[in-house]
């Protein structure tokens, strides 16, 4: 996002979102792969006490969790989900009233979901981009989406679908939960027309990185990088003129995005509901994007693939605010039920992001990450940043005040030995305790 910095991007809507609300400048994810990412944001829960430790192979969270579209339910609220959930299975409704369902085949009543149905009414089955796209592999999963049009590309379709449906639920008089999952930034990065032209190659960015620093992950977690899929990629192998090319792909998905954020927004303001109405945007992870010599995400865990944007606007909320406290996703149930007067559930671990005090000193406040891929934890202070592989070993240690992008691993520093010490401690620390070999 260009107001959290990148000179290069273009989001003029959540610019404006930005400067309406708070804007969290150390905001993480407490996992960083889909569904458990997913799972703490619906539930405020770690990884390790919901239990959705993977992504598309294993069970979502249990039917007595207490979810947030749960809670605003049997307030009285109408819920309804939009887009991408990653609920497993696909088809349960997690919460909400009702979904418009776009990221399956099927939806689990015997048809295919919403956009498919679409697609398939116009004779464009099978026309956006995926995994059986020819050369999807051999392209790093970059393609522009060509064959379709580009009000069809499925975050178009989210947008326009999650703009629909707040028209349908202010129409309806009363309160209402609204949420609108879009697909991207996360690859396939398949920006439609004209989002697939607008950044120019040569300005774009290929990454920070320091030659051998992979070296240390765990074998099976290298071969993923190294050696993946059936196209046998190595993804620290990309050329350069790829890099700036998915790059470059990536940032118009971002822009196509936030037209269809903008359009939502000017939906609440035509019903004139745009100040009344609390509203957060975020993401369930980042992405390498040649970080690290790498790509996608959970191989190696750090503020790339962890960190992401958080806006709340609320009635109430500083304008413009950028606190930098450290936050993370499973304290977004707690704020948003404690705005709208709802008994937090005590089964949720977040404390209110607005409400919490910061910490007392940089160390005194953390945020915890699990990651499927090893399994490792994260936590990350605002000053350095610890990772823990499955067996205690490896270990990573970076000063991030001093070593922003994290190619300086630290944890064999003897003089450090303190540091790595406390910094394990406070993961030890986190609810629902660790082990030592977790």
């Amino acid at each position: 996002m260009a107001a959290n910095g990148n000179p290069l991007i273009r989001t003029p809507n959540l610019d404006a979102l930005a400067r309406d609300g708070v804007s969290f400048a150390h905001s993480y994810v407490n996992a960083v792969a889909c569904m458990p990412s997913r799972a703490c944001l619906m539930s405020g829960q770690h990884a390790n006490a919901h239990g959705v430790l993977r992504t598309c192979r294993g069970p979502w969270l249990q039917p007595s969790t207490p979810t947030l579209p749960g809670c605003f339910s049997a307030a009285g609220y109408q819920t309804v989900g939009v887009g991408k959930m990653h609920f497993q299975p696909w088809h349960v409704l997690g919460g909400f009233d009702r979904r418009v369902f776009t990221e399956s085949k099927y939806d689990g009543t015997g048809g295919q979901d919403e956009y498919r149905q679409t697609l398939k009414a116009l004779g464009l089955h099978n026309k956006n981009i995926g995994h059986h796209t020819p050369g999807f592999g051999k392209a790093f999963k970059t393609m522009p989406t060509t064959e379709l049009p580009p009000d069809l590309h499925i975050d178009a379709f989210i947008g326009r679908r999650g703009a629909e449906t707040l028209e349908q639920l202010a129409g309806r008089g009363g309160p209402f939960f609204l949420m609108v999952s879009f697909c991207g930034p996360h690859e396939p990065w398949d920006p439609p027309p004209p989002y697939d032209t607008m950044y120019d190659l040569g300005a774009m960015p290929t990454g920070w990185s320091r030659k051998g620093e992979l070296d240390i992950l765990p074998a099976r977690v290298l071969k993923g990088i190294t050696d993946m899929g059936i196209e046998h990629l190595n993804l620290t192998a990309v050329p350069d003129a790829k890099k700036r090319e998915i790059t470059a792909y990536y940032y118009g998905n971002v822009t196509l995005i936030d037209h269809w954020v903008g359009r939502i927004l000017d939906a609440l303001k035509r019903r004139g509901l745009y100040d009344d109405t609390v509203i957060v945007f975020t993401s369930d992870h980042g992405e390498y994007l040649g970080d690290h010599n790498t790509y996608y995400k959970a191989d190696f865990p750090c503020d790339s693939d962890c960190r992401v944007p958080l806006i709340l606007k609320a009635p109430g909320a500083r304008p413009g605010a950028r606190p930098e406290r450290i936050v993370g996703n499973v304290d977004i149930m707690p704020a948003l039920l404690d705005l709208a007067g709802i008994r937090v559930p005590e089964s949720c671990q977040g404390r209110n992001l607005l409400t919490a005090e910061p910490g007392s000193t940089p160390e005194s406040e953390c945020a915890i990450t699990y990651s499927e891929s090893g399994p490792s934890y994260r936590v990350r202070t605002r000053d350095w940043a610890y990772v823990r592989w499955a067996g205690g070993s490896p270990e990573t240690l970076y000063h991030v005040a001093e070593d922003p992008h994290e190619l300086n691993n630290l944890a064999g520093d003897t003089a450090l030995a303190e540091q790595k010490r406390f910094m394990r401690d406070l993961l030890f620390r986190l609810p629902r305790r660790l082990t030592p070999d977790t």
